[in-house]
């Protein structure tokens, strides 16, 4: 795919994605002002949304996971925006309590309530798989272990091993995927700071990806030569500016069978919501130094 398509495929999905989301964005802009929302709510539903996409991946199958991804990332998107505009903190603590409201009321037997205890330890848990990933893959030693965040890709090639890492909300994704396809391995950067590298994986090395396929939630063609691996955390706003901007070329990629897309949880924006509450910092311990 050419430089070009890809734009105009962006443009595309940013405005079927715009129109789609019209009567969600609607419903929760109306209420956006909700009193008594503390760190510990936005925690508690922050870490309830991610098992909200587990559950719906597991009753209803990847075309609704990919579809409550866009409604919920296009709430934390006006959330955002409304954040942007007026530099009201408040809006920062509303969104992941929309994304919940939305969610229960979309898949009522997906909403759960979890103790906080078991919470915390899904993301401690998640956080601690995430760390083992980037040393065995050597991420850790790039110039991009001192950024590691959401959204983290891993764009892996079965027919040839090159593999690319790439961090941020851009549209490199696509690069990437380009490149494995080319078997070519190389840095991608924009304006001199690299967003991602490519390489080859080791057998261990692949491997270890294969574990991170098998353990994730696997949406599209089981058998495609192309994958994409995105760790994400619903509350996260790079990965909500990325699904808005570009998230339904990379879903076209998926639903035409080219790109297996596979999704983990690395939980960077609730942990920030868990260090800020005073109940569930203290169980968070040396996670929030």
């Amino acid at each position: 795919m050419s430089n070009t398509n890809i734009n105009k495929a962006l443009l595309i999905a940013v405005i079927v994605l715009a129109i789609a989301l019209v009567g969600v964005l609607v419903y929760f802009l109306a209420p956006i002002h909700k009193p008594a929302i503390t760190p510990t709510l936005a925690f508690e539903d922050g870490v309830g949304n991610w098992f909200g996409v587990v559950c719906v991946y597991n009753k209803y199958g990847g075309n609704a996971t990919l579809n409550l991804l866009n409604s919920i990332y296009s709430i934390a998107y006006e959330y955002l925006v409304a954040y942007s505009q007026s530099n009201n903190v408040t809006y920062l603590l509303e969104y992941p309590v929309a994304q919940y409201e939305y969610l229960a009321s979309k898949y009522p037997q997906c909403a759960f309530n979890y103790t906080d205890q078991y919470l915390v330890s899904t993301v401690m848990g998640a956080i601690n798989n995430v760390t083992n990933v980037a040393t065995e893959l050597g991420i850790l030693n790039s110039p991009l272990g001192t950024s590691l965040g959401t959204p983290l890709f891993i764009v892996f090639n079965r027919a040839n091993n090159i593999t690319y890492v790439v961090i941020g909300a851009s549209p490199f994704v696509f690069y990437a995927i380009n490149y494995a396809k080319a078997g070519n391995a190389t840095v991608l950067t924009y304006q001199g700071q690299e967003l991602g590298y490519g390489f080859r994986a080791n057998s261990t090395q692949v491997g270890v990806i294969d574990g991170i396929i098998s353990g994730g939630l696997r949406i599209g063609n089981p058998g495609a030569n192309i994958v994409v691996i995105e760790y994400l955390d619903p509350e996260c706003p790079a990965c909500a500016l990325f699904q808005v901007e570009y998230g339904s070329a990379l879903d076209s990629m998926v639903i035409n069978g080219s790109v297996l897309y596979v999704i983990q949880y690395f939980p960077t924006h609730a942990l920030i919501y868990g260090c800020s509450s005073p109940t569930i910092a203290p169980m968070l311990g040396p996670y929030c130094g």
